[in-house]
């Protein structure tokens, strides 16, 4: 069964990670060690169910669709349960998701390009007053 995640980054991580693979990384999500109270962090690759973004958090300028060859039950240990209230999310080891896995970037926003941050400032520079001085009659 191929179940399709998602994982949101940088435009320079996403080309990377399709490039070599994704890498285990230490996330820390707020949580803490049931016993000890500590600050715990949880290696490996986040993956959700539906595709993450700023409103939700998340940052980065590329969206990752990954196809994974495992069922859902494979992936229970791996879950985060109640982190979004609405999304699923995991955090599996690298070496799963690269052995059994194909990522490819399926979104850039077009506005982390030079282009659009051109345009972004000429629309917010400054714009002719009111002043009937400025306008000839």
């Amino acid at each position: 069964m191929t179940l399709v995640l998602y994982h949101r980054t940088s435009i320079r991580e996403a080309r990377e990670i399709v490039q070599k693979g994704f890498e285990d990384l230490d996330w820390d999500f707020g949580l803490q060690d049931s016993k000890t109270g500590e600050d715990t962090t949880v290696p490996g690759v986040w993956l959700s169910n539906r595709p993450l973004g700023r409103k939700d958090g998340i940052e980065g300028d590329a969206l990752l669709t990954v196809s994974l060859e495992t069922d859902e039950a494979e992936l229970t240990p791996y879950e985060l349960e109640g982190m979004l209230w609405d999304t699923r999310l995991w955090v599996v080891p690298s070496e799963l998701v690269n052995a059994r896995g194909t990522a490819r970037i399926t979104e850039v926003d077009p506005r982390s390009s030079w282009f659009h941050r051109a345009i972004d400032d000429e629309h917010e520079s400054p714009t002719d007053t009111d002043d009937d001085s400025s306008h000839p009659a």
